[in-house]
């Protein structure tokens, strides 16, 4: 059985990862889907004024929110597919739940940046390249903005070069 989890929210990036896997893997009657939005905690200080509960339907309500296109999406195009969520870090959530799961890849979408900005990002993708054991194909979308491509090396260099001068002085 090849089972494809593929993390969705409202982006644009989560149609065209949508959109690889229906045509890459969609029309096989062994595979199987499996949507996943991931909720961030809430912190310690506001949760302790609310119930688990609520804090859970409110999660949950927020993920069916953003996997809802996703998932017309997905029945437009006729495939089965299953819808979960889960909470934290979302590198490791989705990580966590293809190995719940028993998935066999994850194809995510992904916007085009530098390493950079994605250091600086907390990108889902990156943590997930970088601890996955489970394949991850990555689907990505437009070209970096200008600003991206030339302007956070150029400010990077910048700074690293007025850094090395406050050393030397």
């Amino acid at each position: 059985m090849n089972k494809v989890l593929i993390p969705v929210d409202d982006s644009s990036n989560t149609l065209l990862a949508l959109k690889h896997a229906v045509s890459a893997y969609g029309k096989d009657a062994n595979t199987q889907f499996h949507i996943c939005n991931v909720q961030p905690r809430i912190y310690r200080h506001i949760g302790k004024f609310l119930s688990k509960q609520t804090i859970s339907e409110w999660q949950e309500e927020r993920a069916k929110i953003a996997a809802q296109s996703s998932a017309e999406y997905l029945e437009r195009a006729g495939v089965g597919f299953s819808f979960t969520y889960v909470t934290g870090d979302k590198g490791e959530a989705l990580r966590d739940e293809a190995v719940r799961l028993g998935c066999s890849r994850i194809v995510i979408g992904s916007s085009k940046k530098n390493s950079l900005s994605r250091l600086f990002e907390n990108s889902a993708t990156a943590k997930l390249l970088e601890i996955s054991d489970i394949p991850v194909e990555v689907v990505t979308g437009k070209s970096i903005p200008t600003l991206e491509r030339w302007g956070i090396p150029a400010i990077g260099a910048g700074a690293a070069t007025a850094l090395m001068a406050a050393v030397i002085d």
